[in-house]
């Protein structure tokens, strides 16, 4: 699927897990290397097609990014608000017809975390959210499944998921 190159760090976190190298070959751009960047200016991942910012894995020569979450996937993977579901990585969603990511609820049309019993799918930057973002400070916020209150400036509820 993919091979590493150039190791660089490692950081495992509970839901989270980063790897960075300095170059991988990815199955999804064969042609050339991929090389890890860091920038502040956002770019269209070309694995799941959503933006990014920040850390992700370039080709210089074809302009292709992927998002670290999309560049070094997990096969399959389990999360909590799904505890009946294993995911797949797959590197583009199954079937004909369109497919909504269940955490918010945007068009998949690229590479997707699939659960083939459930239909469920996850983009694979939703799929890895941290269930908890804390600053070490006085901010602590928590990932929920469900809005529980309508939006502030609009008064829809959506159903996507929200950190509070």
């Amino acid at each position: 699927m993919y091979s590493i190159a150039k190791f660089s760090h490692h950081k495992d976190t509970t839901m989270n897990t980063t790897k960075r190298y300095n170059e991988i070959s990815h199955f999804s751009h064969p042609k050339h290397k991929l090389t890890f960047q860091y920038s502040e200016f956002p770019f269209k991942c070309d694995g799941c097609k959503e933006i990014g910012i920040g850390s992700r894995y370039s080709c210089n020569i074809c302009d292709y990014d992927l998002h670290m979450h999309c560049s070094i996937p997990s096969p399959s993977l389990f999360h909590p608000f799904y505890p009946k579901c294993c995911f797949q990585f797959l590197s583009k969603p199954p079937g004909d017809i369109p497919r909504y990511c269940n955490a918010c609820e945007k068009s998949v049309t690229g590479f997707v975390y699939h659960c083939f019993s459930c239909g469920f799918d996850l983009h694979p930057c939703c799929a890895k959210l941290p269930m908890i973002l804390d600053d070490h400070g006085e901010v602590k916020l928590y990932l929920y499944r469900k809005v529980s209150s309508s939006c502030q400036r609009c008064g829809q509820k959506g159903r996507s998921w929200s950190y509070r």
